[in-house]
């Protein structure tokens, strides 16, 4: 059937479409079906239902097989069609196809009939100079029709629109978006570089003081393809916007286009940079006689690069190029350069008949040497303390193309690379009392390596403290305050029962570095701190919980929920963190003063239900030690004590005192009487095995070992027992260490022995009066010992 004529309307077919906005591409026109039954034969008698085909118009305009023309606005088009059936007609929608010159469908959409009417309004993007089809298929219950009912043709024209307006280099004044340039009658130039659409007989334009429409235009004509130069001449200073348009040979305007640029004044005005640079490339593929260069093309065609670039060297051709992106590698032959630093002349042409630009640039054809050259250890402060430095060179010619930094300290690398960053240098503690030296290796292509240094001898910087604070149970929350000293020796109440409730610790590092709570961000967003503390606390009823923060203040523990602070930990991280240890340790009832914890390990107990009365903490050089006074342990945990019960045995009261867990003391340490004997328990939870002790008892020397809960030493005579070995079994001694100490009249406490080393003394003259045995987990630290004592006296 001709597309093009009327017929009947067709069988019914199924339809599956839906309604939608054509401009963002969501109307999907469906394929139609075939026909549910064939085209009537020219033998068949006509139906008697078979109506009158439908008229169309578009715009009001009749529309046939013969096109109508209309014009759009640059990109778009507004088309209204009408559909008219006889009044009495029973069809209740149509589908209005539009198909491309190709046949291809390019959009449709279903309309409804009303009192045979439809009418449809839509503005389409459609292309210039192209003729397209309108099908009209009809709906009658469920099924569209297979085929159309009515189609005719019309034809779509475009004005010009502009696509794109850039400066025109080598004009009076290069005038641009954000810089101010030129000045007020001083003329420049824009290239119509580029349109879409219809064609350009002529382009209207105007330059005004805002992006609004133009009262008046100004037009220039289009001859054959020639270029299109608008001329610019600001009248003032200021802000200013280029309004152009094409008009197309049937007098029809395209839709206007502004460009804004700032005009300068005799203070503000800039000169444009140079048109194009020329630089030397690192080869890629040295030895294949050719060098090569870049040619760069200023920013102000940063968004359209064109023109075509000729290199000279004297008056000899050496390569050439057409600018499709802003920088360009030419390759040229290094046989007519010769060796040495040679000058390249670069001239540059935007389009057929702008003027031409030149520009020269020395480049090496081989084997250069630099000349000068220096380099320059700075920072903010003195140079001998401040950590930050930064080495400065200057004075190479030519000018290098890249740098290799090395920093040594006493003559050994510490730091290298290629980079702008690596002239950077963050002095760590090891370069104190050091000479550290910067040495600079300046590149080019061509160019011989050169190397300059620069030295200073580092001083002694101050070491890293801590600040540090607290808050006890039931006491209020202090807005605006930091809860944090760097003059601490302490924080909290020891022995007087009131509790911590959070605690604050923060690393106080040397001037020049930069520390922050937990690894974040310095307030000013300036990087990763050099030094921080990442911190957890154990809280009554909660567990371990790490940072939280109020009011800026970030803690461990909590607020304002008499909730006990029963343990902590704290680590350090950042560059610092290598150099430094931070040890601290707590105040609990019962205990007193705990050891030294130090970089993550725990401090205080957790499940006897005792609550931190005091903390210390203290950052201290590497290698530096804190001695406990008390020899306690720094971390005490229930569930791995209450699987140790030691039972002690004094003389002269001949009495066996009640069992007490790990870490508790079994005798007394102010008393005349003498521990002489033991019965150790150890019954693993999770593990098999126990413990073994052996005791040392006058008359017999070091004694068998006895198994758990067995006597060691002697209660029913008078030998007097002055140490004691102890040692775990099965699989309790793979997963723990036993740890015990003695408590020695007149001394105190002793060292901690371990795993079947001597607790005690040789002589049998002095008392042992108290034992503590304690199980610490394999690889945990060990508890220290008070007053750094030994744990056997000999």
């Amino acid at each position: 059937m001709n597309p093009l004529q009327s017929s009947g309307l067709p069988s019914r077919v199924l339809a599956a479409l839906t309604g939608g906005a054509l401009l963002a591409g969501l109307i999907t026109v469906p394929a139609i079906p075939a026909a549910a039954s064939a085209e009537p034969s020219a033998s068949a008698e006509p139906s008697a239902s078979v109506e009158p085909a439908p008229s169309i118009t578009v715009n009001g305009d009749a529309c046939g097989a013969e096109p109508a023309w209309y014009t759009g606005t640059g990109d778009y088009i507004d088309l209204q069609w009408a559909t008219t059936f006889d009044a009495a007609t029973e069809v209740s929608s149509v589908f209005y196809s539009i198909l491309g010159p190709d046949g291809v469908s390019v959009t449709g959409f279903p309309d409804p009939v009303d009192a045979g009417l439809s009418t449809v309004e839509r503005e389409l993007y459609l292309s210039h100079e192209n003729v397209y089809t309108l099908e009209v298929r009809v709906r009658e219950g469920d099924v569209w029709g297979a085929e159309p009912v009515a189609s005719c043709r019309f034809g779509v024209r475009q004005p010009p629109v502009v696509a794109l307006t850039v400066p025109v280099l080598g004009a009076g004044a290069v005038y641009v978006y954000g810089e101010a340039r030129g000045g007020a009658g001083v003329a420049g130039q824009y290239l119509v570089a580029a349109t879409r659409q219809g064609e350009a007989v002529a382009y209207e334009y105007a330059v005004t003081e805002s992006s609004s429409r133009p009262a008046t235009w100004e037009s220039i004509s289009v001859a054959d393809s020639s270029p299109v130069v608008i001329p610019v001449v600001p009248t003032t200073s200021g802000s200013k916007y280029l309004h152009v348009r094409g008009v197309d040979r049937y007098g029809v305007r395209g839709p206007a286009r502004w460009k804004n640029f700032l005009v300068g004044t005799t203070s503000t005005t800039q000169p444009a940079p140079p048109a194009i640079t020329v630089r030397g490339l690192e080869d890629s593929i040295p030895g294949d006689g050719r060098i090569p260069l870049e040619v760069t093309l200023t920013s102000d065609l940063e968004v359209r690069p064109m023109g075509e670039v000729v290199l000279r060297h004297g008056t000899q051709e050496v390569g050439r190029t057409t600018f499709d992106a802003q920088s360009e590698t030419v390759l040229v032959e290094q046989a007519p350069l010769g060796t040495g630093l040679q000058e390249i002349s670069a001239e540059y042409r935007q389009f057929e008949g702008a003027p031409t630009l030149s520009a020269t640039a020395r480049i090496c054809a081989d084997g250069c040497p630099f000349t000068g050259g220096k380099a320059t250890i700075t920072a903010f402060d003195d140079v001998r303390l401040d950590p930050n430095l930064y080495v400065k060179v200057s004075g190479f010619s030519p000018q290098p193309t890249s740098y290799k930094f090395e920093w040594l300290r006493a003559g050994k690398v510490v730091s290298s690379g290629l980079s702008d960053e690596d002239a950077h240098y963050l002095s760590l503690p090891p370069d104190e009392g050091h000479t550290l030296t910067a040495r600079v290796t300046a590149y080019a292509p061509g160019m011989a390596p050169k190397t300059v240094t620069a030295s200073v001898k580092i001083g002694d910087r101050e070491d890293a403290d801590v600040c540090y604070g607290g808050k006890l149970v039931g006491s209020s929350w202090l807005k605006n305050y930091s809860y944090c000293s760097p003059d601490a020796v302490s924080i909290g109440s020891p022995g007087s029962g009131r509790g911590l409730e959070m605690l604050v610790a923060e690393p106080w590092p040397a001037p020049g570095y930069v520390s922050s709570r937990g690894g974040e961000l310095p307030d000013d967003g300036g990087g990763i701190a050099d030094y921080w503390f990442d911190m957890e606390g154990y809280v009554q009823g909660q567990g371990w919980e790490g940072f939280k923060v109020k009011d800026t203040v970030f803690y461990v523990g909590s607020v304002g929920e008499n909730r006990r602070l029963e343990a902590f930990r704290i680590d350090d991280g950042g560059v610092l963190a290598p150099y430094y240890d931070v040890w601290y340790r707590a105040y609990v009832p019962k205990y007193g003063w705990l050891g030294w914890a130090k970089n993550g390990a725990e401090a205080g107990t957790v499940g006897f239900g005792y609550g931190i009365e005091a903390v210390q903490i203290r950052v201290l050089p590497k290698g530096e030690r804190l001695e406990s006074g008390s020899g306690n342990a720094a971390y005490y945990y229930a569930p791995v004590q209450q699987q140790v019960h030691v039972r002690s045995y004094l003389r002269p009261s001949n009495v066996w005192r009640a069992p007490v867990m790990g870490g508790s003391t079994a005798g007394l340490t102010s008393t005349t009487q003498r521990l002489n004997a033991l019965r150790v328990d150890v019954d693993g939870t999770q593990y098999s095995g126990g413990v073994q002790v052996s005791a040392k008892v006058e008359g017999d020397g070091w004694r068998s070992y006895v198994a758990d809960d067995r006597v060691a030493g002697t209660y029913h005579a008078t030998n007097r027992t002055s140490a004691y070995r102890m040692r775990l079994t099965g699989q309790m001694a793979a997963q723990f260490d036993i740890y015990y100490r003695t408590h020695v009249a007149g001394t105190g406490w002793l060292g901690w022995a371990k795993n079947g080393d001597g607790a005690g003394t040789e002589s049998y003259t002095k008392r042992v009066t108290a034992v503590q045995v304690l199980l610490v987990a394999k690889g945990d630290p060990a508890p220290p010992n008070a007053y750094s004592r030994a744990a056997y006296q000999r």
